[in-house]
């Protein structure tokens, strides 16, 4: 059987077309940078530790956890930018009485072995975690890969805002 050169050329480009669709998630991302009237806090990929001065009551608090792969698409590296921009902008006097923490951690760390664990992360996911009385009430954030992170940024960051307020309100 004779294949054409035509068709071998539609073939190779579709093939592409396809390899690059199914590995978008797994390829390396150029990291974003946020624009300069937009808070990011912390500048790391660490937590932000509590401390005596912040750490008013240890057992009744709200985390904020997100966690990502070693490597990341762009709605991925979307979803850890505005997250931050929201603690940074609009929950930092929580942060700094201890009623909330924030932690950014990569799945793929061994360092962050206990946390992914803890908390099941499996990719790119956003839990928030209400500690009543020293007990986990871990709950997966899901949604926010139907929030148009890279498409609607308003409208992503008050979502996470209002899940993040009513964590804080102890509401479900």
């Amino acid at each position: 059987m004779d294949i054409s050169l035509k068709t071998k050329t539609c073939f190779t480009i579709v093939a592409l077309l396809i390899g690059g669709l199914v590995s978008a998630c797994a390829s390396p991302a150029i990291p974003q940078t946020s624009s300069l009237d937009e808070p990011v806090t912390p500048s790391d990929n660490s937590s932000i530790s509590l401390t005596q001065d912040n750490a008013s009551d240890l057992s009744n608090r709200v985390d904020v956890v997100y966690f990502h792969r070693p490597q990341r698409c762009a709605s991925c590296l979307c979803f850890e930018e505005r997250v931050r921009y929201v603690v940074g902008t609009y929950f930092q006097n929580e942060i700094n009485t201890g009623k909330m923490t924030f932690g950014v951690y990569d799945i793929g760390d061994s360092q962050n072995k206990d946390l992914v664990n803890k908390y099941g992360a499996v990719g790119s996911q956003l839990f928030i975690n209400v500690v009543t009385n020293g007990t986990d009430n871990i709950k997966d954030i899901q949604d926010i890969w139907s929030w148009n992170c890279r498409t609607d940024k308003p409208g992503f960051d008050q979502k996470v805002k209002n899940v993040i307020d009513q964590s804080l309100r102890g509401e479900e």
